[in-house]
């Protein structure tokens, strides 16, 4: 009977971390959204747009630092080693493994050090070129291959290397074929992919192409009518700068549409959803774009 252990990081204080920092973020977004909306002069405008657009961006960060703590698994068999981290998918073979020990505590760690997020790489004079997937910078294990070596978390590092003890005193009767996977080959493949590529650009575009074609309106126009109330009259003008906000909208709608395809395209089975995301983010620019064109 082949021999299988599963190993997961410490992850209550990374998650608390990466919430809260979500949850703050998530706050400045809709304070900036309402203050924009309330903008008077352009100046002041683009301030808050700006400030929505980097909390914007960092809440992407976080958002995928906490998925990846939050699905990282170490899975350790007879015949090989897994390790998952987001989309970051390393399996090594038993025989190409030279040996797992705690990794000293003076070794280099990556500038990458956050609750929950130690990643990224560092150079060793002892090990060489080590890759960190853990979720915290003490207690780690190194596994060191022929290739590089990786520094990984499990909760409970001594049960780790017994259970790798184990497995090693049985040998490998089949190695697993190696593999590795970044997140830069899921946009390789999707590239590769005539409709979804198209689609995806398409959506981008046209966000470019809103905000380029709002910022050229809105030298002429001094105020602009956003919607009616609700007995069907316009409502009151307002300076046409907050014009803008229709295409910023847009942006972010497709932002999150293309990263929640990009997850959903990583299994062949569900890249139907991806085509349908990709797809419904470019309906919301057209309809953004039939709004721009009402308000005229």
């Amino acid at each position: 009977m082949e021999r299988r252990f599963e190993f997961y990081p410490p992850r209550r204080a990374g998650l608390l971390f990466q919430a809260v920092i979500l949850a703050g973020l998530g706050f400045v977004i809709a304070v900036g959204l309402r203050q924009a909306a309330q903008a008077q002069f352009s100046p002041t405008f683009g301030l808050y747009i700006l400030l929505v657009f980097l909390a914007v961006v960092l809440l992407l960060v976080f958002a995928y630092l906490a998925f990846a703590l939050f699905r990282s698994i170490y899975l350790l068999e007879q015949d090989g080693l897994h390790l998952h981290w987001g989309l970051r998918v390393e399996v090594i073979p038993m025989d190409v493994i030279l040996g797992m020990r705690m990794l000293p505590e003076n070794s280099p760690r990556p500038k990458l050090r956050l609750p929950g997020a130690v990643l990224g790489l560092s150079q060793s004079t002892e090990a060489g070129k080590i890759e960190y997937l853990a979720a915290r910078s003490r207690k780690l294990v190194l596994v060191r291959t022929s290739r590089r070596s990786y520094a990984i978390s499990p909760a409970d590092p001594e049960a780790f290397l017994s259970a790798y003890r184990q497995v090693a005193e049985f040998g490998s009767l089949y190695p697993i074929p190696a593999e590795s996977v970044y997140p830069s080959s899921l946009l390789a493949n999707i590239w590769t992919d005539r409709l979804g590529r198209s689609l995806a650009l398409a959506g981008l575009a046209l966000s470019l192409l809103l905000a380029v074609g709002v910022s050229l309106v809105i030298p002429f126009r001094a105020e602009v009518t956003l919607g009616f109330d609700a007995l069907g009259a316009p409502r009151d003008p307002v300076p046409a700068v907050r014009l803008m906000l229709l295409p910023v909208l847009n942006g972010i709608a497709w932002g999150f549409d293309f990263i929640l395809g990009l997850y959903l395209y990583r299994r062949a089975g569900r890249r139907w959803l991806s085509l349908l995301l990709w797809s419904g983010g470019l309906v919301t620019g057209l309809v953004f774009l039939v709004s721009i064109l009402i308000t005229l």
